[in-house]
């Protein structure tokens, strides 16, 4: 009985054993295997990128000059020797400020002597004023003795040789006024001239005094104390170091000269900002903006002089230091930019690649300014249109690609 019953047992353990096996056999056909998981995750994925609005701007990155806003280089009117030096380099002055003083006697002695000739032409004037009226005086007076002549001559009480000698008295003395007033006008004439003489000789005077034209810094002195001046001549004005006593700079402002090369130019305006950053200097960049161009090319070069004027209060900035310029032109302000590497080129222009029902579509666009790292869309390109955030191996248009949700620019 008991090894009946223990082999029953064993039967239905067996039978048991592999209708589990039969059914979990079935079970793993029905599923899916490894290999169809993998076909299904083998879509690849692409990171999308919206486009955003930025102000942009075709930005020149340049060296160039600083220089002082007005320059300078004072020489002598009049020759002597310098008896005061006033000035040296580094000193403040004032428009019209003496900065020296040339002796020069022999000037003083034509100051002189043309105030001598003035007062002597003057007295002759005085003269020939006295010579009119007396003149006058006399030409009445024959004028109404020969007028009396002529009735007394009518009634015969005096005779024609009477009547003649009146009128020649009377012509006499009218052609000698007409002289008194020639020889006033000639008076007054030299009189005219000596007082020119004498104006003259007192502006050779004023020269003497060597003044600052504008308020600046004197940069530099040539001469000292004793030193022979002479007058300029247009040799020592071309070479300054020649013949120039001072030279004063005025730098409360600074010219910035740059360079802008003929592509830029078209994109050049006055007021365009501008970021000054002189070399070795350790300070924030100065801000400024174009304050004025030459509007002529330099044929060597073809570049366009530009200036951008920067207040100097401080005086922080010195002509002749070297600098870095960035210039922003054409700025837009609320541009359509997407990043540089979402934008791919050619030979049929400019695209990105876009996702259309989830496969890849090339989409064409019209391309502006490149700026920081975006570039602008002008066309082509809805505002709400996510694109594949790099063109760089992104598969052909139209293949599959597990759809993503567009992130926010980096």
């Amino acid at each position: 009985m008991n090894v009946t019953l223990r082999t029953g047992i064993t039967v239905m353990v067996v039978v048991g054993l592999g209708a589990g096996c039969i059914v979990a056999e079935r079970h793993l056909e029905a599923s899916p295997g490894p290999v169809n998981a993998a076909t299904t995750d083998s879509r690849p994925r692409v990171e999308l990128v919206p486009p955003q609005r930025v102000t942009v701007a075709r930005r020149l990155q340049t060296n160039a000059t600083l220089e002082a806003f007005e320059k300078a280089d004072l020489f002598a009117k009049v020759s002597g020797y310098l008896s005061d030096v006033r000035a040296d380099i580094g000193d403040h002055v004032k428009a019209g400020q003496v900065l020296a003083l040339i002796d020069a006697p022999e000037t003083e002695q034509e100051l002189a002597e043309a105030k001598a000739q003035l007062e002597t032409k003057q007295r002759a004037l005085e003269v020939a004023r006295w010579q009119i009226e007396s003149g006058k005086a006399d030409l009445a007076l024959q004028e109404l003795t020969f007028k009396r002549q002529g009735t007394l001559n009518k009634d015969q009480w005096v005779s024609n040789q009477a009547l003649d000698e009146a009128r020649a008295k009377n012509d006499t003395a009218r052609a000698n006024l007409g002289l008194a007033k020639a020889n006033h006008d000639q008076s007054a004439a030299q009189v005219d001239m000596a007082a020119a003489t004498v104006e003259k000789t007192k502006a050779l005077l004023a020269y003497t005094n060597i003044v600052a034209p504008f308020d600046g810094v004197v940069t530099r002195r040539a001469v000292n104390r004793g030193d022979l001046v002479q007058v300029a001549t247009t040799a020592t004005r071309a070479t300054p170091s020649a013949g120039s006593l001072f030279t004063v700079e005025r730098i409360d402002t600074i010219r910035v000269f740059c360079d802008v090369p003929e592509n830029d130019v078209p994109h050049l305006h006055i007021g365009d900002p501008a970021i000054v950053k002189p070399f070795g200097f350790d300070g924030k960049p100065f801000i400024g903006e174009v304050t004025r161009v030459s509007l002529h090319l330099d044929p060597k070069t073809r570049n366009m002089r530009t200036e951008i004027d920067l207040p100097n209060p401080d005086e922080r900035l010195y002509p002749g230091m070297y600098a870095e310029v960035a210039l922003e032109m054409n700025r837009r302000p609320n541009a359509l930019t997407l990043p540089v590497a979402a934008v791919g080129s050619d030979g049929d222009g400019n695209f990105v690649y876009t996702i259309r029902d989830d496969r890849i579509a090339r989409l064409g666009i019209k391309s502006g300014f490149a700026d920081n790292g975006r570039i602008e869309v002008t066309a082509g390109l809805g505002e709400k249109t996510p694109v594949v955030a790099a063109v760089k191996d992104v598969p052909p248009p139209g293949t599959p690609i597990e759809p993503q949700i567009p992130v926010e620019n980096r």
